[in-house]
């Protein structure tokens, strides 16, 4: 092992670190699932109250999964009244599916969602 440690270095020494950049490497054909990161649930609070299992069912998301979930009142804006960056993609599409609505998200990506949960396990079943 030693004397191909050696030749290596012998080889760099000479000729230098080659580029690597025009080679073509291969892509994995394996798709990376996205993990979800956040779940929001997005309500009109003028509409309707948000059930005590939705409550216990982000909680959850939050204690055990390491997923930031929360609530989102549809009508909330920032000091400038726009709706703040982080609810912006999962507003958008809660409303497109009808308030209320859990929307599960990868970053800003929304991964799915769940219109009108009811309870925890509606929840956390709608978290891959």
């Amino acid at each position: 092992m030693k004397p191909l440690l050696l030749l290596a270095a012998g080889l760099v020494l000479i000729f230098g670190i080659p580029d690597l950049s025009g080679i073509r490497w291969p892509v994995s054909i394996v798709a990376t699932p996205e993990l979800p990161t956040a779940a929001v649930y997005v309500y009109e609070k003028d509409v309707t109250a948000v059930p005590t299992g939705v409550v216990v069912g982000l909680n959850l998301l939050n204690r055990d999964r390491g997923i930031v979930a929360n609530l989102y009142e549809a009508d909330t804006t920032d000091g400038t009244g726009d709706v703040p960056d982080q609810y912006r993609s999962a507003l958008a599409a809660a409303t497109a599916s009808g308030l209320p609505a859990l929307v599960v998200l990868s970053g800003t990506t929304v991964l799915s969602v769940t219109p009108a949960p009811e309870d925890s396990d509606a929840i956390v079943r709608a978290v891959p």
